[in-house]
């Protein structure tokens, strides 16, 4: 039981990691996205995240990479004010952003 706990400990660690990481570099990107859309409003957790975003143009939508190596896709949305965001389950996030096209 205790190296269960532990490897939770340094689960938990390493994820803290690499999301301080992650906010540093996906939040400014996508805030300025292509133009065409900006986000704010970002909301972390180990295994989720959100974000209020307003399309101006075109589309995007939210890309999510999980611990278990699954890759998320959110819907791609049109003009408006949308709230994106990935949820992995009981894995945690290594990476998030958004993406616009048109």
């Amino acid at each position: 039981m205790k190296l269960t706990v532990s490897r939770r400990a340094v689960t938990t660690s390493i994820a803290a990691a690499f999301l301080v990481g992650g906010l540093a570099t996906a939040a400014p990107a996508s805030a300025a996205g292509s133009g065409n859309y900006a986000c704010g409003n970002w909301k972390m957790k180990v295994n989720t995240w959100s974000a209020s975003c307003k399309v101006k143009s075109g589309q995007a939508r939210a890309v999510t990479d999980c611990s278990n190596g699954k890759t998320i896709y959110g819907k791609w949305v049109g003009r408006g004010q949308w709230r994106f965001g990935g949820d992995c389950g009981k894995y945690f996030i290594v990476a998030h952003t958004t993406q616009g096209r048109g």
